[in-house]
C-alpha cells in the first residue's frame, strides 16, 4: 500500500493514500507494544497525547507505533477498525477512498479525563472523540452528581437541630 504521512488539517500529521483504495481492504496495521491497561495508564498519566488502542475485553491496549498512529479521527470517516481472530488491529476502507485522500477513522473513545474534542470539520462533528455511548454515560454521571448535590444543599438548608425542652435561645446583644 502506498501510504504517506504529512501535515493534516484534520490534527498535525496526518495518513494519505497515493493511489486508490477499494472498499473493504485492509491498508495497515496497527503495530506497537501490547500493554496492560493500566500500565498504559501509569506510563502516559502526564503526556497530553497518546497511541493506545483497546484490544480484546479491553485488559490490553497496542501503544501504537508505526503509520497508523497516524491515522486521524473523523465523525465522518473513510475508514473503520477491524479485529482479528488474533487480536492485531486493521484500518480498512469503509469506503471506495481517491489518491490523495487523508485517511481517518472514528476513534469512539472509551474512557479518559478532559474533552478530546474533535478538530475533524466534517459537517457531522460531534465536537469530541468520545463515542456517542461514552457520551451518554457521562452525561448521566453528570445529572446524578447534580442530584446529589442539590438534594444535599435542600438538606442543609433545611436540616436545624432541635431544641430541647428547656432550652433557651440565645440572645444576641
Amino acid at each position: 500500500m502506498r501510504l504517506v504521512v504529512r501535515s493534516s488539517a484534520i490534527h498535525a500529521a496526518g495518513v494519505f493514500t497515493l493511489f486508490p483504495i477499494p472498499k473493504g481492504t485492509r491498508i495497515v496495521e496497527y503495530t506497537g507494544e501490547r500493554l496492560k491497561h493500566d500500565e498504559a495508564d501509569e506510563l502516559y498519566k502526564t503526556r497530553p497525547y497518546t497511541y493506545l488502542f483497546g484490544v480484546g475485553d479491553g485488559t490490553y491496549v497496542v501503544d501504537g507505533f508505526g503509520m497508523a498512529m497516524y491515522v486521524n479521527h473523523s465523525c465522518d470517516p473513510n475508514c473503520e477498525t477491524e479485529e482479528d481472530e488474533d487480536e492485531r488491529v486493521w484500518i480498512v476502507a469503509a469506503r471506495d477512498i481517491e489518491a490523495g485522500e487523508e485517511l481517518a477513522y472514528d476513534y469512539f473513545l472509551y474512557d479518559g479525563e478532559g474533552e478530546a474534542p474533535c478538530t475533524c470539520g466534517s459537517e457531522r462533528c460531534r465536537g469530541t472523540m468520545y463515542s456517542p455511548k461514552e457520551l451518554k454515560k457521562r452525561e448521566r454521571e453528570q445529572k446524578a452528581k447534580a442530584s446529589k448535590r442539590k438534594k444535599a444543599s435542600r438538606k442543609g438548608a433545611v436540616t436545624r437541630k432541635p431544641r430541647q425542652s428547656g432550652e433557651r435561645k440565645s440572645a444576641k446583644r
